[in-house]
Order: C-alpha cells, then structure tokens, then sequence
C-alpha cells in the first residue's frame, strides 16, 4: 500500500495545480486587520448634547430618590408609592396641589381623584390639555383622610424645589394656602396671597383656593374664574 503524502508533499501537489490553472501568485496570510469601531456615545455625552434630554434625566433620577424618602413615617408606612410630576419640561403652566390622594396613590399619577373635575374644568378654560402642562404636589406621599401637615410639606420642599428646576414651567399655580405657603415661603393665607402675581426663582406664581374648596362653594366660582384669568394673562 502506497504511503499517504506528507503535509509538505500534499502542498506541493496544491501549488503545482494552482501553477498548472495559470495561478502565479497566492497573497501570504497574516493577520485578520483591525478595524477600530467607533467608539459608542454614552448617556452622558447625550445628556450634554441635548439640555432637554439633560433635565428629563434629571427628573427621572429625581423620582428615584423620592421612591425612597421615608423622611414622614406615617405617610412612608401607608403609601403604595412616591408621585412626582409629570409633563413637559417648560410646560406653560404648572399646578401645584398639596398631596395625592388615594385615586392618585393607586393610579401612580397626580390630580385624578377629587380634584380632577376642578382641573379639567381650568384646563378648559385656559384651553390646555393634560398632556400640556406640568401637574405635581408639594408633597409626594397620600396623606390619609386629611390634608398634609405644613412639616410634612417642609420635608418634601427640597424635592420640590429642584423639580421646579428641572421642569422650568412658565408659571405656576398654587392651590391652597398650605401650598402657597410652602412654596413662597410666607406665612400669609390665601385670601390675601390670592389676586395678585408673586414670583418664584423668577417664574411668575398665582394663587387660588384650594380645589375642594372651589368645589365645595359655587358662590367662590367667580374668584376661580378671576385667578384662572391672571394665569391667562401671565402664560401670555
């Protein structure tokens, strides 16, 4: 039996039939190239691309940490979770009530229980939409059966100041005195906070009743009617 060709003998027959099809030339095999890939850009560098996206990611990083404050025991002991705000960054508008409550704890999103039938009807009048302005509460926790303390609306300030930062609304309205109070900074009611513009880190603020109040007395419609109108007035 004849012997199996070597390895140098099995190339050499290779080459030979390669020469004998009129191939002169075989290119010496090296090293797959190296092709660099473009380096990938990372959520940071977006961010610093793009101011919007910047302050979206700043409210969702906020949100986070809101989702374990427990700054107020009794609230943090009865939540189903934190609400921060929600809309569009430098919305025309900005309503800030007191506090979820338990419509708003279930459903995971701001003024849609007791106060929803008061802010649809604003919202008509100033011919805005939901999805057009920035909804969000001095406090982030349901306070049951009651409104929030003005402590547990100091303890929740922080966050809200730096909401208001991010989201950069043309303005903002107060409703209630707790709320007004907290956000001015001031230890006069609504009745004289009422009526007039203040200003915020330079964003005009109004103040008006509260909506359950509003609901709850027909005959204070019109000085709604008047606060709703210096909104107009003041987003232009």
């Amino acid at each position: 039996m004849a012997e199996a060709p070597t390895l140098p003998q099995q190339l050499k027959q290779y080459l030979d039939a390669l020469r004998a099809a009129g191939v002169e030339y075989v290119a010496k095999a090296g090293p797959t190239p190296f092709v660099r890939a473009a380096p990938r850009q990372t959520a940071a560098a977006i961010v610093a691309e793009d101011p919007l996206a910047a302050r979206r990611r700043g409210l969702q990083l906020l949100a986070d940490e809101v989702q374990n404050c427990a700054k107020c025991l009794e609230l943090f002991s009865m939540r189903t979770r934190a609400l921060s705000g929600i809309g569009p960054i430098a919305a025309p508008v900005a309503f800030l009530g007191d506090g979820p409550d338990t419509v708003d704890d279930r459903e995971g999103r701001p003024f849609l229980g007791a106060s929803a039938a008061w802010l649809d009807r604003a919202l008509e009048f100033l011919s805005r939409t939901r999805d057009e302005v920035y909804l969000l509460n001095a406090t982030r926790c349901r306070a049951p059966k009651r409104f929030p303390t003005a402590k547990e609306c100091a303890n929740c300030r922080d966050y809200l100041v730096r909401e208001l930062e991010l989201a950069q609304p043309k303005v903002i309205c107060c409703l209630g005195t707790t709320v007004a109070q907290t956000l001015l900074q001031t230890t006069e009611n609504i009745a004289t906070l009422r009526g007039r513009i203040h200003d915020y880190a330079g964003i005009p603020v109004i103040c008006t009743f509260h909506p359950a109040y509003l609901l709850k007395n027909p005959k204070s419609e019109a000085d709604g009617r008047t606060d709703l109108e210096l909104i107009r007035g003041a987003m232009g």
